[in-house]
């Protein structure tokens, strides 16, 4: 049985997954200290293995494709830098997303995003996926390095 979660053992060296390899998630995981937290979960759907380092390009976008605010900034969420992350068939890296509650934002939100725009590391193409219960309020929005383990 393969798991499910990527690895740091191979001495592999930078991304060269690609888009094409990998299929994109985010989950909410909770919520502390008047932050929201989500899981944004890249999968190798591949037979082989690939690996990624760094952070997503990540974005909102309406129905029409039109992108809301601004792309996502960097953080250290998750980890406190980036690590190869090598996964085999099956496989997933987890990067932090962030955003503060509605609730200590005056309500200030952007609109609510019909999908997420995933750039992997080291693509110029773009995934797509659900943006579950993303509403991205304050004007911040990060995502952390991509780890081998869940947040």
């Amino acid at each position: 049985m393969t798991s499910e979660r990527g690895s740091t053992e191979s001495p592999a060296k930078g991304s060269d997954c690609t888009t094409d390899d990998l299929r994109a998630r985010l989950a909410a995981t909770g919520q502390e200290m008047n932050s929201k937290y989500f899981d944004l979960t890249l999968t190798n759907t591949t037979d082989g293995t690939c690996a990624l380092k760094g952070y997503a390009g990540l974005s909102l976008v309406d129905a029409e494709g039109g992108l809301i605010g601004k792309p996502a900034t960097r953080s250290q969420d998750g980890a406190a830098k980036a690590e190869n992350v090598v996964l085999k068939a099956g496989q997933a890296a987890h990067a932090v997303v962030r955003t503060p509650d509605k609730g200590v934002t005056d309500g200030k939100c952007w609109a609510k995003p019909a999908r997420i725009k995933v750039y992997p590391p080291n693509n110029t193409a773009a995934l797509t996926a659900s943006p579950g219960t993303l509403l991205v309020c304050g004007d911040s929005f990060t995502v952390g390095p991509f780890t081998a383990q869940a947040p």
